[in-house]
C-alpha cells in the first residue's frame, strides 16, 4: 500500500479530514525500544499514566488518505465542482440554506459534474485508508507519578504530560480537560477498533480548540495519540501516530 497509497487534501466540501504527503518510501527501521504492543494493558482513565513503559521508542506517524488512482479522480472532481460552484454561488446558498440538518445537497447540473461523479464523491468516506507517511522518535518519561511523552518531529504537539490521575493532559499549546472514554466500535472502520480517552481544550466560543484522543487498538495492542487541531481562519490539522 505504500507506494499506491497517497492522501488526499481537499477544500471544506470533503465529507472526512485528511492529512497530506505521500507514503514513505524505504525499508520499516527496527524499533529503538519495544514498547510491549503485543500485550494488552489496564487503559482506565486512573490507570493511563502507568499504561506506557519508560524510553524511546519509534512510532509509525499515519495519516487518513485514498489510494493514488481515487485520490487522482476525487481532486479532478473536485476540481471541476469548485469552478462551477463559484459560477453559481447564489444558487448554491440559496440550496443550503433550505436543507435540513444532515441533509445532503441533492444533484444538479450547476454542480459542474455528473451524477455518477456526484455519487463517486458523496461515498468517498467508503474509501479512506490509514497509511504510514514516516517515523518519529518518541520519548516517554515518568515523574512524580506523572507520565511525559516528547515527540520532537510532531508538526503540532511536541511534549504531552499525563497527569496520575489520567483527568487532565499539559501540552505545550495549553492544558486539556478530560472529555470523555473511547470504546471500541464497529464505526472505527479506518483505524480499527479502539479503546481510549478524549480530552479538549478550548470550546465552541474559542479561536483554537485542540483535541487529543489516547488509547489502544484491540487487535494490534498498538498504542495510539490522535491530535485535532482547529483555529480560526486556518485548515484543520491532525496527526496519528502509533507504537
Amino acid at each position: 500500500m505504500k507506494k499506491r497509497w497517497a492522501a488526499a487534501a481537499f477544500a471544506a466540501l470533503v465529507l472526512a479530514g485528511c492529512g497530506s504527503g505521500e507514503a514513505e518510501k524505504g525499508e520499516k527501521k527496527e524499533p529503538v525500544a519495544e514498547q510491549g504492543s503485543a500485550v494488552k494493558v489496564d487503559f482506565s482513565k486512573e490507570n493511563l499514566a502507568k499504561s506506557f513503559k519508560e524510553g524511546t521508542f519509534k512510532a509509525d506517524v499515519m495519516a487518513i488518505g485514498l489510494p493514488a488512482d481515487l485520490n487522482e479522480k476525487a481532486e479532478k472532481i473536485t476540481a471541476a465542482m469548485q469552478a462551477s460552484l463559484a459560477k453559481n454561488k447564489e444558487w448554491y446558498l440559496e440550496t443550503v440554506a433550505g436543507l435540513a440538518e444532515g441533509e445532503k445537497l441533492p444533484y444538479d447540473e450547476k454542480l459542474g459534474i455528473t451524477e455518477d461523479e456526484y455519487k463517486f464523491f458523496l461515498e468517498l468516506n467508503q474509501h479512506f485508508q490509514l497509511g504510514k507517511i514516516g517515523e518519529s522518535d518518541i520519548t516517554i518519561a515518568k515523574k512524580d507519578d506523572q507520565l511525559t511523552i516528547e515527540n520532537p518531529t510532531a508538526t503540532i504537539v511536541k511534549k504531552l504530560t499525563i497527569s496520575a490521575d489520567g483527568s487532565a493532559l499539559q501540552s505545550d499549546l495549553g492544558d486539556l480537560a478530560y472529555v470523555e472514554e473511547i470504546k471500541a466500535s464497529d464505526a472505527q472502520k479506518i483505524t480499527g477498533k479502539w479503546n481510549g480517552h478524549l480530552y479538549r481544550m478550548g470550546g465552541d466560543d474559542t479561536k483554537q480548540v485542540l483535541k487529543i484522543s489516547i488509547g489502544q487498538l484491540e487487535d494490534s495492542k498498538k498504542n495510539i495519540i490522535y491530535t485535532e487541531l482547529y483555529e480560526e481562519g486556518k485548515e484543520k490539522k491532525d496527526e496519528i501516530i502509533m507504537f
